[in-house]
């Protein structure tokens, strides 16, 4: 008996460090935490050679990206399969002291979306992705602190 009352708490008391680290995943910035993307699959992270950085870190998933970074310079990048033709609702968060262009381009580099930021900045913005294929999200990063997190959600 005394055995199953300590299996029983130590059963309960690792459900709630369970409940507690999936908690944690979600990140305070998302608000399309819930945004069903049937028409686009995330890869990467991609670092372009010659990227330096002394503390970097980062996850994505299936409608957002997000980095911190400390004293970071070069490029890095997402890939974004589109399957159809599609509008796109995007909402950044980006924290920054340095100099860091972010922008949004098709396979053959035409850039869909752009900002050059050199402070910190928080928006939303539309893109239209006009045929199915493989586009990107490119970060280039000079001598920049900070963090970003971005995310969408099909219209």
């Amino acid at each position: 008996m005394k055995k199953i009352a300590v299996l029983i708490i130590a059963i309960f008391t690792l459900q709630s460090c369970i409940s507690v680290r999936v908690n944690a995943d979600i990140d305070p910035n998302a608000h399309y935490t819930k945004a069903e993307n049937p028409n686009i699959k995330v890869q990467g992270t991609y670092f372009v050679e010659g990227f330096s950085d002394e503390k970097w870190s980062n996850s994505n998933n299936s409608n957002s990206t997000k980095a911190k970074f400390e004293k970071s310079t070069g490029t890095t990048y997402v890939k974004l399969d589109v399957k159809k033709k599609t509008s796109v609702e995007f909402r950044s968060v980006i924290k920054l002291k340095g100099d860091l262009n972010f922008k949004i381009i098709d396979k053959n580099e035409n850039v869909l979306f752009e900002r050059n930021l050199n402070d910190s900045k928080e928006e939303v913005f539309t893109v239209d992705f006009s045929k199915s294929g493989e586009y990107q999200i490119i970060w280039n990063q000079q001598a920049a602190t900070g963090s970003y997190f971005l995310e969408w959600k099909e219209n």
